[in-house]
């Protein structure tokens, strides 16, 4: 009897063990299964921030790069400056719009032209001899390369003073209408602040850098209202204090078109408006009265509606980069066409004296006659 009742105990506890052994693994592989997909959305959701750390990563080393190419500059420390301190270039000087970029990739191409200088001599009376000189344009690095020149008079003599170059025509018994005529086949490189970073070829010439943080006539550096203005002016480093400067021109000034007189930069301070010489003057001024290096540049640019009358513009010079063109009144007038980083191609370069004597103060050419007549010269610019 202890046997068949032994028997079904068994079977019994056979079947019950097979039916918690199956439950059991059912269980464990729906606990599996559950932590198996937490651990591969864990791993998939690493992943993607893995992803999105090294494009960050990536974002920042090309954006680091960006800035490092402008750092990029050599250091010029020379005696005759009082700031000889490394000086950065603030990313925020930089026009980012990649549009803007692609047009000012475009701009640095050459431009060959032929600049035609024509004289027109109107003379009446008396006169044995006209003595004439004319400023000529002349290489600049990285700016603008003569190719050929060619006079329709032979010039008695060419010659440099400072850093302008000038012919000098002989004239004996002229006749009553006459022409001289320059012309230049000049290559055109844009040069701003953008290209003098990336420049093999930088214009370091400090030959009398002092200078030109001088006072000089139409330049009043020294006023004491000038001075007062420039003590206002704060900037991280030299290149944003120079924009600071730059800034306060064109925000202070109107453009009003030409005009004929020497104003001076305390002029354009009270009366806040002028043409590009008065803004050259102030801004000129405002820079020399905070100690930085500033000269006028008189030349011409391309696309004026009337290229005889001429443009002036500036030129700053930094340690690291020397001189560098800068144009508040074109930033200020057309905006488009030259910004404080960025100059159109369109500038050619003559002069970068204020007051020049060898033109006895006067702009562009000076001339003398013999005798008791009368000489009128006109000025006729074109480009081809």
């Amino acid at each position: 009897m202890k046997n068949k009742k032994l028997f079904p105990a068994l079977i019994s506890l056979i079947i019950c063990l097979f039916l918690i052994a199956t439950i059991s693994t059912g269980c464990l592989y729906g606990l599996g299964k559950n932590i198996g997909e937490q651990l591969e959305s864990e791993i998939t959701t690493t992943s993607s921030l893995i992803s999105d750390d090294v494009a960050a990563t990536q974002e920042t080393i090309e954006t680091t790069g960006s800035i490092s190419q402008a750092d990029n500059s050599i250091t010029e420390n020379n005696s005759t400056t009082e700031d000889t301190s490394t000086t950065k270039l603030p990313s925020a000087t930089f026009n980012t719009d990649d549009n803007n970029s692609q047009d000012n990739n475009n701009l640095k191409n050459e431009i060959q032209i032929s600049f035609d200088m024509d004289y027109i001599f109107n003379v009446s009376g008396e006169v044995s001899g006209i003595s004439f000189i004319v400023i000529i344009p002349k290489e600049y690095k990285d700016r603008q390369r003569i190719i050929n020149t060619q006079y329709s008079i032979e010039p008695k003599r060419i010659f440099d003073d400072g850093p302008n170059t000038y012919a000098e025509f002989e004239i004996s018994n002229p006749a009553s209408n006459f022409e001289i005529n320059v012309i230049d086949e000049i290559v055109l490189n844009q040069y701003d602040l953008n290209t003098a970073f990336n420049s093999g070829n930088k214009d370091f010439d400090i030959e009398n850098l002092v200078s030109y943080k001088n006072a000089e006539k139409y330049i009043e550096s020294d006023d004491e209202d000038i001075k007062k203005i420039a003590r206002t002016f704060e900037g991280e480093d030299i290149y944003s204090l120079v924009q600071v400067i730059y800034n306060y021109v064109m925000d202070n000034m109107e453009w009003v078109g030409y005009v004929p007189e020497d104003v001076g930069a305390k002029a354009a301070l009270i009366e806040k408006q002028g043409d590009c010489t008065s803004y050259s003057d102030l801004f000129i001024a405002l820079l020399r009265a905070y100690g930085i290096p500033a000269r006028i540049v008189e030349g011409y640019v391309i696309n004026a509606t009337d290229l005889s009358i001429g443009h002036n513009w500036v030129e700053v010079y930094f340690n690291d980069i020397g001189w560098v063109p800068f144009d508040p009144t074109f930033d200020d007038n057309n905006g488009s066409t030259s910004l404080f980083n960025n100059l159109n191609n369109i500038y050619v370069y003559f002069s970068s004296k204020r007051n020049d004597s060898a033109l006895n103060g006067f702009h562009y050419f000076v001339y003398n006659w013999y005798g008791t007549g009368k000489v009128e010269v006109l000025k006729n610019i074109s480009v081809n």
